[in-house]
Order: C-alpha cells, then structure tokens, then sequence
C-alpha cells in the first residue's frame, strides 16, 4: 500500500538524536512510500532525492501567526494520509492547526523526558523512543520504537591506524599507550561533560570528547585546573565520528537526560563496551553494575574502571548481537509503517 507522508521536524539548526533520527526514518521510508518533509532549509542536504523537501523557517516562535498558517497551508496542499510530528513543537503546532487537517492521521513521537505530554494526545498513534517515555499515554496510543541506526562502516586496521596516528599528530599531549574513554555529544548543560572530566581525574586513561557547544570553553578551563590536559583532547564536531567511535576501548555517556541515546546504539553496533549514569533508554539495555547514577562522580569513575577491565566484553556481547538486530533503521521503520498502516485501517 503506497501511502503519502509528511514528516515534520521543527527544530532549526540542531544535529542531535532527534535531527539523526528524522533523516533517518525518512530516507529510508521514502524507498517505499511517498514521502515529504516540512523542516527548516539548513537541513535539505540531509535528504535523499526521493524526499519532496518543503522549506519553512521554523526558528519562528511556536505561536507565529504566520509560521501556522504556512505549515496548514502547506499540507493542505499536500493532501497526505499521515503527518507525523516528530518531538514537541512539532506536535504543538499540528495540535493547533488540527480542526483544519479533519481527514488527516497525526503521529507524534516523543523524543526527549518531557513533564506535560499532553501536546502529543494531538496524534492518533503517538510513538515513544524508550519505554519510560512512553508513562502517561494512554495504552491505546502508545508504541515503543527503540531509535535506529545504520550498520557501522567496516573500516580497515590500516584505515583504523591511519586515524588514530592523526588524532596522535593533532595532540601529542596524549600518551598513546594508555586506553581510549570517549565521549561523544553537544557540550550542553545536560550532556553534563563536567561530570565525565571530574570522573577522569582517578581513571589512568585518555580522554577524546567529540562534540562542540557553548560550555567548551569551561569544559578546557575545567581540565586544566584539574590538571589532566596530558589525558583530554578536545575534537570538537566531527564528521567522522562513527568511524573513530571504533577506536574506543569504552564509550562514556554522563547524560542528566535522554531519551534514547543515538550514542549508546552506535557503541554497541560496533562492539564497544558503555559505561553511563542512569538515563532514560540505557536502562532498559545496559547491564546495571556499568550505569551510575545521575551526578555521581565517584559513581560514574567507578563503572568506567568497570568497563575497562577486560572482562567487560563478556557481559556485553550478547548486546552486541542484539543491537545488530534490533536496533536498526530497517526495523525502527517497518515498526513506523506498521503504525501508519493500522491507522488508515481505523
């Protein structure tokens, strides 16, 4: 059954799990469906050619006359089946523009902890990447589907080399001998990277975080007033951040808040160990003696000690196998089609 989608995203410049996540489940649903895409024009390269893109400048506040009246127009032409609001302004401007979309099935999808879910009851299915987000919704709407990712690229042991020599050239610093923690994420308030670097002072490690944002300049301040610069390297964004996540000997999230890491799906796709705080998604995979609690230094130094004894990979291997097969983009959208279907059904 072809069916006519449009897929909403809202945010205007971000590059995070929610942004990776709509690339993702749109290209790949476009392959077999019609698909459009209503998102802000800095993200059209993100989209294949099978994607019809439709511009519109959503860093316009969720109440602008304007930007309401444009995104009912606009699918008002497009005349779809489904309109699936991915997170919540999304969900908040299809919930205002909804009496005049009567003929129209809404999805939304939660993406991040959220106190008030109520802008997401707009949807006739709403989806949940984790299952703690799914608490509060009603069971009638309410689907799990664990975000995706696609398979990790198969890299050479001379390609592997060739990168860490080059991250070894950028930052002599670094004792090469040592093992390898990273860290890969926005350098934002709730990422908590402070809490990582605290954790580093009492791991003989080094340390590559891989991100950029607006406490980077604290977060340098931080690791030389601790005085491990000789153990932390900053890479700042990288595009090739899923091949050097395979240089890892353990992968560290220090997360206040998630949904459901992007970061720990493309950890276990490629057969890395994680150790993390007791976030959203991480619970329901990660063995419990390798997740601290939120704010814990001493806690999140510990699993990361954990982690890093060799017998880790023993207690991750069936994860490992397990995220291969069910964590994929594959499967995040056959689960997301079978939704649209049984809608239209109703």
């Amino acid at each position: 059954m072809m069916m006519k989608i449009v897929q909403i995203l809202a945010t205007s410049g971000g590059l995070g799990g929610l942004e990776q996540h709509t690339f993702n489940l749109t290209n790949e649903l476009a392959l077999s469906q019609e698909l459009h895409v209503i998102a802000h024009p800095c993200y059209a390269e993100k989209f294949n050619s099978n994607v019809k893109f439709h511009a519109v400048d959503f860093a316009r506040s969720r109440w602008n006359i304007f930007l309401l009246w444009q995104l009912k127009s606009l699918i008002q032409q497009i005349q779809p089946d489904i309109v699936h609001a991915q997170a919540g302004k999304a969900a908040e401007l299809i919930s205002r523009i909804r009496p005049f979309l009567p003929d129209i099935k809404v999805v939304t999808t939660i993406h991040g902890t959220k106190k008030n879910k109520s802008t997401y009851l707009v949807g006739d299915a709403v989806i949940a990447v984790s299952q703690a987000l799914a608490q509060g919704i009603p069971n009638n709407k309410a689907h799990v589907i664990y975000n995706g990712v696609y398979p990790q690229p198969d890299l050479s042991i001379e390609h592997k080399q060739h990168l860490l020599q080059t991250i070894q050239q950028d930052f002599p610093q670094l004792d090469s001998n040592k093992k390898l923690v990273m860290c890969i994420g926005r350098l934002e308030p709730v990422k908590n990277i402070s809490l990582l670097i605290e954790s580093m002072q009492q791991i003989d490690a080094n340390l590559w975080i891989i991100g950029d944002g607006s406490l980077r300049a604290s977060l340098e301040k931080q690791v030389s007033e601790l005085n491990i610069q000789n153990r932390v390297a900053f890479l700042g964004f990288r595009i090739d951040a899923r091949e050097l996540i395979q240089l890892a000997d353990v992968v560290v999230l220090s997360s206040d808040r998630e949904g459901f890491p992007l970061v720990m799906v493309e950890a276990l796709q490629a057969d890395k160990v994680m150790a993390s705080t007791r976030v959203n998604g991480v619970v329901e995979w990660l063995p419990n003696q390798y997740i601290a609690e939120i704010g814990d230094a001493q806690g999140l130094a510990k699993v990361i000690k954990c982690a890093l004894q060799p017998e880790a990979q023993n207690d991750f291997s069936a994860l490992y196998a397990k995220a291969k097969a069910e964590l994929t983009v594959q499967a995040m959208t056959e689960q997301t089609l079978n939704i649209y279907k049984g809608l239209l059904k109703t």
